[in-house]
């Protein structure tokens, strides 16, 4: 059989069965299901998953539905590997991965795809190698972490705890320097949690192009003993962290981490997902999995080479010297970053670095601009005066050009004051996703006026939350901020009760397509409308008559091309226009057509 296809072992591929089947409780089996892969998933980045977990006995790959099947070697393995993976959302090129235990309880057909049997050989390699020494009878819950590079950053425990904890429990950190390099040792609640960090983190950079990390087991087995806590130390148990610190560090959790061989990453935060990961200092050599699990965006562009950035940051040095802007070594890594990354975000034919009079017009936005986008806070080295609005027009992302990723916020927004008596999962899919790729929706069961709102990416959800945040839907003015949740969870199959739906598969994702151009026409709510998608055969009556029946009255109408495939469709207010969008978006014209509705910037 072919590697890319799977029919006989039935990976639920029918678009209604996904719909039905996310995280579906079946019986425990030693076959894990993987579902909502990118379709570019690699063997080597799958097997990586269950390396933690023991040995894998088979694997089959359906690139074209993204999904997969591992096969464990225990029924014990694949029990820690659903479990975990629920608790720590795994995401893998910005897609949230979902994993369930199969219907089937053993694999019979083997892969006739070499690239798979290579994988499997290469993740038992690691795990016959009992880096935790679970097999020995006292799994090692603590990971010795060193700091090479830090070009004048402060490494201390809660800058590490930020970093390792989206990965499992941490309950004491200890920091140290030795021999003029800082060492750091991380106390995890199991060996499973430390050694999926170690897998994750080990050759990845804590800032653009400075403070690469070292992971690997201790010798030190644990537990840490904290005698007096200050900044290089803590005990997370008898200490944990406060209602303000955690604010902040889901604040944090979009991500941070940078590749260690990339040739220069985003800076901090600030890099658009969707791009490679790579990472570095894999156990076995050749083992080099992409993206798996890696913070939200920290990547260097791809077709940027490293002498291009690495002359940018030259560069960029030279000016601020000349200039007496004060930037550590590391703002002007992660400057130089951003700048070359956002001239990749430009027209095709752009040059991929800037030129020397962008590069001094930057920094006189430095010195003088104000803070516009939190994200940019850093490139000063933390110093006051970050980058401005004029810097962001000369470097930012393109007018109506999807903007870097805003590590401000998490990707689950609380909407609160809806109609609870209105309000369904399908109809916020249907708003929010106006603004963003919506994954999850739950509306909560004890607070129907209430709900989470999960999307793609950090930067959708801050969209979203500023365009909706005080609009008004069904009479009641919505309130919207970041959750304190990471991830809306599906509820099981016999307690859901149809407030929670997931769309990672959905064919309305309005962003799906990287150059779209829904990123040029993403409009505030408006009282006016703009319908696409209109077949010749349709009339302004037949959209009036539309539009009544679902009972709103068009106030005022306008074709906008002479073919008529586009309108104007005026309503009364913006609330019912938010409400006629809700119930007529993806509304069925003809056999073949599919009204499209977005928000309008004109008037009729």
């Amino acid at each position: 059989m072919n590697g890319d296809s799977h029919a006989p072992m039935d990976t639920e591929s029918n678009e209604n069965k996904k719909s039905r089947m996310e995280y579906v409780e079946t019986v425990p089996s030693k076959v894990v299901h993987i579902r909502n892969m990118p379709n570019d998933a690699s063997e080597q980045e799958i097997a990586l998953l269950g390396i933690p977990f023991g040995l894998l006995e088979n694997m089959v790959l359906s690139k074209k539905a993204g999904q997969a099947l591992i096969e464990m070697q225990s029924l014990e393995s694949a029990i820690h590997m659903v479990s975990y993976y629920r608790e720590y959302q795994v995401t893998l090129r910005g897609r949230n991965l979902v994993m369930q235990f199969s219907k089937h309880q053993h694999l019979e057909l083997h892969s006739e795809n070499t690239n798979i049997g290579d994988a499997i050989k290469n993740a038992n390699c690691i795990v016959q190698q009992d880096l935790c020494g679970a097999n020995c009878g006292i799994p090692n819950t603590v990971l010795r972490v060193l700091v090479d590079n830090i070009m004048g950053q402060q490494i201390n425990h809660t800058i590490l705890h930020k970093i390792f904890y989206r990965y499992g429990k941490i309950l004491r950190i200890i920091t140290y320097l030795k021999n003029n390099q800082y060492h750091g040792l991380i106390e995890f609640e199991n060996h499973i949690h430390a050694f999926v960090a170690m897998l994750h983190l080990n050759g990845q950079n804590i800032y653009t192009g400075c403070c690469s990390l070292r992971v690997e087991f201790s010798k030190n087995r644990g537990p840490l003993e904290v005698r007096h806590e200050n900044d290089k130390c803590r005990d997370y148990i008898n200490n944990p962290l406060t209602e303000e610190e955690l604010i902040n560090l889901r604040r944090y959790t979009s991500g941070s981490m940078t590749s260690g061989t990339s040739g220069g990453g985003a800076p901090h935060g600030g890099n658009p997902t969707g791009m490679v990961q790579h990472f570095q200092g894999a156990v076995v050599p050749g083992m080099t999995p992409q993206g798996l699990h890696l913070p939200v965006g920290m990547i260097a562009p791809p077709s940027t080479s490293n002498a291009g950035i690495n002359d940018l940051t030259a560069q960029l040095a030279a000016l601020a010297q000349q200039s007496g802007l004060a930037l550590t070594p590391a703002a002007v890594a992660a400057t130089a970053s951003f700048m070359a990354m956002t001239a990749q975000n430009n027209a095709v034919g752009a040059q991929s670095v800037p030129s020397t009079p962008n590069l001094a017009a930057l920094l006189a936005a430095i010195q003088g601009g104000t803070v516009q986008n939190p994200m940019m806070s850093h490139l000063t080295g933390g110093n006051p005066g970050p980058l401005g609005s004029h810097a962001l027009s000369q470097h930012g992302t393109a007018p109506g050009a999807r903007p870097p990723p805003n590590n401000n916020g998490g990707t689950v927004l609380i909407v609160s004051n809806l109609h609870e008596e209105r309000v369904y999962p399908d109809a916020l899919f249907t708003l929010f996703g106006v603004y963003g790729d919506v994954t999850r929706v739950k509306i909560m069961f004890n607070k129907k006026d209430t709900a989470l709102v999960q999307f793609a990416d950090p930067q959708q959800a801050l969209t979203a939350l500023q365009f909706l945040s005080g609009q008004r839907l069904w009479g009641k003015t919505m309130k919207i901020a970041v959750s304190r949740h990471n991830v809306v969870q599906l509820p099981r199959e016999d307690s859901d009760n149809g407030l929670t739906k997931d769309y990672s598969t959905s064919l309305l994702h309005r962003f799906r397509k990287p150059n779209s151009k829904n990123y040029m026409n993403i409009y505030p709510p408006s009282h006016v409308l703009h319908l696409s998608n209109i077949p010749p055969t349709i009339s302004e009556e037949d959209i009036r008559l539309l539009f009544a029946a679902k009972g709103f009255e068009v106030t005022g109408f306008r074709f906008m091309q002479k073919d008529k495939k586009m309108a104007l469709v005026q309503l009364d207010s913006i609330d019912t226009a938010i409400q006629a969008l809700i119930e007529l978006h993806n509304t069925q014209l003809t056999e073949n057509s599919h009204l499209r509705i977005s928000f309008s910037k004109s008037a009729v």
